[in-house]
């Protein structure tokens, strides 16, 4: 009896994380591009690079002299989940904008996900060392470890992070036994290539925090928090831990009370104006 509620419980959330799961994976094509960035001043262009043995992909847009800020998304999700920053006017007279999919997914999704943020955080290099000036890097989510590494690892190349709903504290991270019979389920095949490469980075995520964890005094840049106090899904006690892994450093939080987890979509002003505060 236990087995079959046990059965039930993986079957509704597998369900249910699917659904959610669709709802930021989707890859954008060149005639979807071309008409939700019709309008803007600078059209956004395709880039593929190799890192870790493969071919990966990202999206900019915007002068290249400009400050350069790199967008890392979440579990799941894809570079245009971060579409509106990169026609935001404000943001392309001050910066050039670019936007990842990480290993995994989007058009990087060959090959299935990187579960070690060491290897996250080396994919996003070849982008960094092309740039002309140190860059600001925005991770949501998932994306928040990964930026917190890559300023452990190459601090050379990273201006200041922008930490949005991060989940970046191991004793914060909440337990995910679901996700063990999801992987090794002998019905993989009919699970969503991005659901695979979400569940598969996840899984380590306390680990590999805990690895990252004496690291935290190699980060030497700003570091600015965007954090809600309604997220359901990170809990809001991470910024508070960002707070004190970085007492070397400049941290600043923003803050809103009643904001959920979905900040690049709810309250993309909050993000811009954690740019403009990394810089100052």
């Amino acid at each position: 009896m236990k087995r079959k509620k046990l059965v039930l419980v993986v079957g509704v959330l597998y369900i249910f994380l699917v659904m959610v799961s669709a709802c930021f994976s989707s890859r954008m094509s060149d005639a979807e591009m071309k008409k939700y960035f019709a309008q803007s001043p600078y059209p956004p262009s395709r880039h593929y690079y190799e890192a870790l043995g493969r071919q990966l992909h990202y999206v900019s847009a915007g002068a290249s002299s400009k400050q350069p800020v790199l967008f890392v998304h979440g579990s799941p999700g894809s570079w245009d989940n971060f579409k509106s920053f990169l026609k935001d006017t404000f943001l392309l007279a001050h910066y050039r904008l670019m936007s990842v999919d990480r290993p995994g997914f989007g058009d990087s999704k060959e090959e299935g996900a990187e579960d070690e943020l060491k290897n996250q955080a080396a994919a996003l290099l070849p982008i960094l060392k092309q740039q002309k000036q140190s860059v600001v890097l925005v991770g949501h989510s998932y994306g928040g470890p990964v930026i917190v590494q890559a300023a452990i690892d190459y601090p050379e190349y990273i201006r200041a992070l922008v930490i949005v709903a991060g989940s970046v504290s191991p004793t914060l991270e909440p337990a995910n036994w679901y996700r063990y019979p999801l992987k090794y389920t002998p019905l993989r095949w009919a699970i969503p290539s991005f659901f695979r490469s979400s569940n598969d980075e996840l899984l380590p995520l306390k680990k590999e925090l805990e690895k990252m964890l004496p690291y935290w005094n190699k980060v030497k840049c700003p570091v600015v928090v965007v954090q809600g106090g309604k997220d359901v899904l990170v809990a809001p006690e991470n910024a508070q831990f960002v707070k004190q892994q970085l007492p070397h450093v400049k941290v600043t939080t923003i803050w809103k009370n009643n904001m959920n987890h979905f900040v690049p979509w709810s309250d993309p002003d909050l993000i811009i104006e954690g740019i403009k505060m990394a810089l100052e």
